[in-house]
């Protein structure tokens, strides 16, 4: 059955528009549409028509409502038509974004005049569903599936709501299938059409080895591709599709075994004297390798506990020891990620299965990256392997720790950059493993984009042009793990006193053990740890300790010291000092301070008091920093290092939550974890006593927000930020009842080609509350203290100028709803449902402006989070086509009301969703 053929006597409900014969006119009309775009015309939309028959089961395309196959071919002969630009070139870059506003620009040229709109001079819903479902055939970075309506209304195409989600994904997909006509140049005439069956698509290729492989690297990225795809589409049963070559191109098994390695052996006798000639300064040299050796057994914990793993779906996986040897074993299995949040034992693992590796036939070569910067790749594997494996007839195995440790010294896109270099100098390895944190990635998509696909052709993040990296997930520790950690380091009877009296007793305790890092830094300090106040948090254990450690050295000497400097003591601000020395690492990209750099730091960083007692005591401030839990020095070179990345963003964090209520802190960035440290070591007292300059009075249901710095940003854009003017901003979300007010003033007027505020606007339990009374508005009785919604972009600003205020730019809300100190939610940085709206707390409408009390921002901002979303006078983009929105909603989830997530939409975009509150500049 072809899906035209469900379109046959089918009709608008109306009867006004026959689907059929209008699919016809648009076929014939599309060639004009698309004349230029060679690769992308005509022909292109034809196959993909062709695809769509092919792949949709006939069982499928009979649960198809008419009018959504409609809207789908209509989609198919659209989707391509941004690929001119507004010069009239043609450029790939951002189309699917182009085809949708050229549709929405001129409806008429597009053959939708003869749809009804539901308003005098709006779009036709017909074209705003066509061009919905062509802009979802963009790539997922650009456009997510998920943020697509399932549920569009237009009663004039049919009676029923239609899935444009659904519909955006099955374009997508068989774009995909004519992906390679238009990505590979001349390949693509190596490429017979794809045979397509229930659940597998195969493509035929001929030519030679080099286009099979080509070929094969492109389904690969295809299949990729088509995950999100797999995933909404099998929600309605649909069979996930999988990409195949017909052959399947592998290297033949004899390639490895060439004679280009035999031949120099055979042909080239004469050669050998001069390798030897080589060779022999290595063989003089060999008795010194073991002293510049690292003995990896030192590195790995004293009470080593294996990590478990799961995969990307959250499945166990059993131990990651196994898991990991599993894949050693496996020859076609060559580069795996080994992924985890801070502090869960990527780096202890790394180290212990080198340890253990002997016997399989591999040399272990485990390099961390953060060592590499100052030298470069090739120059620093290249010497970890000669030096580990000399001239071992057996392969290394690269164990590369910390790939998101590069994000101290460089942006996201200079990291993928880099990690290019990194995957030349890797291809000649035939097993790699690369650690990373999992917060290095800004979601789990650009995860797979980075280590899973190839380069992405101009969509997307950039990602490697080789390394395709199968990925595990190391485990938080479980009960039994903690358990038999707790039993190594404390024994059997402590071990089960402190589970039963702590650990069960204060459930953040168990939730922080689930870190070896913690655990360990929770047993070092175990009665300190017990009588912690309040919330048991990781910046109050970090703080615990490193404090308990300097009252301790502070009363503790060796006799040695005590007798060599009799009237010297430890100084008090040692953990100034630790600050500073974190502080230098974070922002110089390093993770080390040599000892003979000691006295230069000490100049730079402190006060002359202290100099005088540091230079007189430098043997006693070395000795405390070795025998610290969390700094020591390698003997060996004489470099001070941080027991674990964290200590270095908990330090910064100790520095900035003093700095930056001063307006004292350098506008670096830092990472995710050091702002949630600020967080929790900020005195609460900073928000207290905050008052406009003298002289200047906070207008009535207003707060203010004084000038200075504050932590601003999410993911890898976490950064310290600065208002340089202080403002006012609204306590509530503008009512409906102040809106209201508003529109019987100056009326619901038109601006960007809709009216103010869709007055017809309804969603499921919620609908716009004002509505026409006569010749002038009123709210729906009980809903005039509810945010107002359904309004746009132009409706609010237009409010906020009449009201004397403005909407505020995205900083400033971002401060008005998290304060200075990096925090999560307006309130902290864990989700309570009870102290906003948002889809948790299952309410499914708006609710009064007023409510949620202890949801309050630290200004006193109230609904700051959930409720509605809110406009502000920021855009999204460069081309300013888009405003963003901040803040959550009453349908959003909690991720969404997060103070540093933001949202975009078009200026003129009104849903059930949307509502505002105002700034006001300082006078």
């Amino acid at each position: 059955m072809r899906l035209d053929e469900r379109l046959i006597e089918e009709k608008t409900t109306d009867g006004s528009i026959d689907f059929h014969e209008h699919i016809l006119r648009v076929r014939e009309e599309a060639s004009s549409w698309l004349e230029g775009n060679d690769k992308n015309g005509v022909e292109h939309s034809k196959r993909l028509e062709d695809y769509l028959n092919r792949l949709i089961p006939d069982e499928f395309k009979e649960r198809l409502k008419p009018a959504e196959i409609f809207i789908l071919l209509y989609a198919v002969y659209l989707h391509d038509i941004g690929y001119r630009n507004e010069q009239g070139e043609i450029e790939s870059r951002d189309h699917p974004l182009r085809s949708k506003k050229y549709i929405l620009k001129d409806t008429k040229k597009y053959l939708f005049d003869q749809f009804p709109s539901m308003k005098k001079g709006e779009v036709p819903l017909a074209a705003q569903a066509v061009a919905e479902v062509c802009y979802g055939h963009a790539h997922e970075s650009v456009c997510p599936l998920r943020d697509i309506s399932n549920d569009f209304g237009d009663s004039c195409l049919c009676k029923d709501p239609i899935n444009l989600r659904r519909l955006a994904a099955l374009l997508r997909l068989a774009d995909e299938m004519d992906q390679a006509y238009i990505r590979l140049g001349h390949l693509r005439n190596s490429i017979s059409l794809p045979a397509i069956s229930p659940g597998i698509v195969r493509m035929h290729w001929k030519g030679n080895q080099s286009v099979g492989e080509a070929l094969d690297n492109f389904v690969q990225g295809i299949n990729e591709t088509l995950e999100p795809v797999n995933d909404l589409l099998t929600e309605w049963g649909f069979p996930e599709k999988t990409v195949v070559l017909k052959p399947l191109v592998k290297k033949p098994p004899t390639l490895p075994k060439k004679t280009v390695v035999l031949k120099p052996l055979v042909k080239k006798p004469p050669t050998l004297p001069k390798k030897t000639v080589v060779l022999k300064p290595l063989v003089k040299k060999r008795p010194t390798l073991p002293k510049e050796q690292i003995d990896y057994k030192k590195l790995i914990p004293e009470h080593y506990i294996p990590s478990r793993c799961h995969n990307e779906k959250g499945d166990n996986q059993g131990l990651l020891h196994d898991y990991v040897l599993e894949w050693l074993n496996d020859r076609n299995r060559e580069l795996l990620a080994v992924l985890g949040d801070y502090g869960i034992g990527k780096t202890s693992f790394c180290y212990k299965f080198a340890c253990d590796m002997t016997g399989y036939g591999y040399v272990p070569v485990v390099v961390e990256l953060k060592t590499v910067m100052a030298e470069g790749w090739r120059e620093v594997i290249q010497r970890e392997v000669r030096s580990r494996a000399g001239d071992s007839t057996q392969s290394p195995v690269l164990i590369l720790d910390g790939f998101d440790e590069l994000s101290l010294i460089f942006d996201k896109e200079t990291v993928l950059e880099e990690i290019e270099n990194l995957s030349s100098t890797t291809q000649e390895y035939k097993k790699v493993i690369l650690t990373s944190r999992t917060q290095f990635f800004r979601s789990e998509y650009e995860e797979r984009e980075i280590l899973v696909r190839k380069k992405s052709l101009g969509l997307g993040p950039r990602s490697m042009t080789y390394p395709r990296f199968e990925r595990i997930y190391i485990s938080l520790f479980d009960d039994e793990q903690i358990k038999r950690y707790l039993d190594l380091s404390l024994g059997k009877e402590k071990s089960e006193k402190f589970w039963n009296e702590t650990v069960e007793e204060i459930f953040d305790v168990k939730d922080l053990a689930r870190r070896p890092i913690l655990i360990e830094l929770i047993v070092n300090d175990l009665e300190a740890v017990q009588n912690i106040a309040g919330k048991v948090t990781p910046g109050k254990v970090y703080r615990t300790i490193t404090e308990r450690w300097q009252e301790r050295e502070e009363q503790r000497l060796p006799q040695f010291i005590v007798l060599k400097h009799k009237e010297e003591k430890m100084p008090k601000n040692i953990m100034l000092f630790m600050e500073e020395l974190a502080y230098w690492m974070l922002t110089k990209g390093v993770d080390r301070l040599h000892f003979k750099t000691l006295r230069d730091a000490i100049n730079k960083y402190f006060d002359n008091e202290t100099k005088k007692m540091l230079r007189l005591s430098l043997d006693n401030l070395d000795y405390k920093i070795r025998t610290s839990s969390f700094l020591s020095r390698n003997e060996a070179e004489g470099y001070y290092v941080f027991a674990h990345r964290s200590f270095i963003e908990y330090f910064v964090a100790r520095k900035l939550a003093r700095e930056i209520p001063q307006d004292k802190a350098k506008e670096i960035k830092i990472t995710d974890q050091t702002a949630l440290f600020v967080s929790e070591l900020m005195d609460p007292s900073v928000y207290e006593r905050i008052e406009p300059p003298q002289g200047v009075r906070v207008p009535e249901n207003m707060v203010y927000i004084p000038s200075g710095q504050f932590i601003m940003g999410e993911e890898d854009n976490i950064r310290i930020a600065s208002l340089k003017e202080g403002f006012f901003i609204d306590k509530y979300q503008v009512t409906n009842a102040r809106f209201c007010a508003f529109l019987n003033e100056r009326g619901n007027q038109q601006e960007g080609g809709k009216e103010w505020i869709d007055l017809e606007g309804s969603y499921e339990k919620e609908r716009c509350r004002i509505k026409r009374d006569g010749d002038c508005f009123a709210v729906e009785s009980g809903f005039e203290d509810h945010p107002v919604i359904y309004v746009s972009w132009y409706g609010a600003s237009a409010y906020a100028k009449l009201s004397g205020k403005r909407l505020p730019a995205e900083e400033e809300w971002e401060k008005a709803a998290r304060g200075i100190d990096g925090r999560v939610y307006p309130w902290g940085n864990e989700f309570d449902k009870k102290k906003c709206n948002t889809d948790e707390s299952k309410i499914d409408h708006a609710t009064p402006v007023k409510n949620y009390q202890e949801g309050r921002s630290p200004y006193g901002c109230l609904n700051i989070a959930g409720n509605s979303w809110e406009w502000t006078n920021s855009c999204y983009n460069e081309e300013k086509e888009l405003k963003v929105l901040r803040g959550g909603s009453w349908y959003s989830y909690r991720n969404d009301a997060r103070c540093a997530n933001c949202d975009r939409s078009n200026p003129v975009g009104m849903d059930s969703l949307n509502g505002f509150r105002c700034a006001r500049t300082l006078k």
